[in-house]
């Protein structure tokens, strides 16, 4: 999309070769996503019922095309075993305009950080008083 928008392609227009090609080789790929399947039973697993300690734990990375962060829970029982549940994740496209890689960093973050308050109030987690920011 952004190579569309770059090259100020008007709706009624047809697209160049290059991004007809992308965009065939992106729909031979969803398919597959069929068998893709993630838990989301965070609180019914024993192991995460009686846990020793629970942390949320949030990565950002970036590049000159888009950014995004990941969210997982990091929980320990008493007797140490340990589980990484997915929790969520959100990217967005770089904007237009090109900005630094420091500054991509910086969005990857407060990406980070808004999403970690949404999961927080979502599933209460700060009522636990264990939880590590």
């Amino acid at each position: 999309m952004q190579k569309v928008w770059l090259l100020c392609v008007d709706w009624d227009e047809s697209l160049p070769d290059d991004i007809i090609s992308l965009w065939a080789d992106w729909c031979e790929e969803v398919p597959q996503l069929t068998d893709f399947s993630i838990p989301r039973c965070y609180f019914f697993d024993p192991l995460v019922n009686n846990f020793k300690t629970l942390e949320l734990h949030l990565f950002s990375d970036d590049s000159t095309k888009a950014y995004g962060t990941v969210a997982y829970l990091r929980v320990t029982s008493s007797n140490k075993e340990i589980l990484t549940p997915f929790v969520a994740s959100k990217n967005r496209i770089a904007p237009l305009k090109t900005l630094t890689l420091p500054r991509l960093e910086l969005m990857g973050a407060l990406l980070s950080a808004r999403l970690s308050n949404n999961i927080l109030k979502a599933i209460s987690l700060a009522s636990f008083g264990q939880i590590r920011k």
